[in-house]
């Protein structure tokens, strides 16, 4: 293999090890906060339910304590009938799904630079192994926000940059 070749192989390399895990922080914080909104509006459902032991409470016979109680079961109500309109639940499927991809294919191409560096080549087999995370990648994407964060992927940029420096990698002398 030509040494130019070389580099600009080892150069794609480099670069989906970029971004495989700047999309496992993306999509790892995105499910957590979708995980984080669906356990709050679950619970805020659970306790507005008027089969809720809380609405047992002596506290709700008060005058105040019913005027609190009616906002409660209201907003519960909305709460409800807001859920399966924004589909929260398929949200964080996909998220899991993303998360869960672009982490294994992450895990993969930390496996095939280690290899990289210590070997100090790159075989047909490395190669074979990249272009299988690529089109894992590429199949990745067909799921990607369409309109991502961008003060989020700013910040989940900088963790990447910071756990693989540029200087990191292993370039042919």
């Amino acid at each position: 293999m030509q040494p130019e070749q070389l580099r600009i192989q080892l150069v794609e390399i480099y670069t989906l090890l970029s971004r495989a895990p700047l999309n496992k922080e993306y999509y790892g914080v995105m499910l957590s906060r979708n995980q984080r909104l669906s356990t709050w509006f679950d619970t805020l459902i659970a306790i507005g339910t008027t089969g809720s032991g809380l609405s047992a409470l002596t506290i709700w016979n008060t005058y105040y304590g019913a005027f609190i109680w009616g906002i409660l079961s209201a907003a519960s109500a909305v709460l409800a009938l807001t859920k399966p309109i924004i589909q929260l639940n398929k949200k964080v499927e996909r998220l899991s799904r993303l998360f869960v991809g672009h982490s294994d294919n992450y895990a993969s191409l930390l496996i095939l630079v280690s290899r990289i560096k210590r070997r100090g080549i790159l075989t047909e087999e490395m190669l074979a192994n990249f272009e299988a995370s690529e089109l894992r990648f590429l199949e990745l994407a067909k799921e990607d926000d369409p309109t991502p964060d961008r003060a989020l992927v700013e910040r989940c940029e900088e963790t990447v940059r910071r756990r693989h420096p540029p200087e990191s990698a292993w370039y042919p002398t």
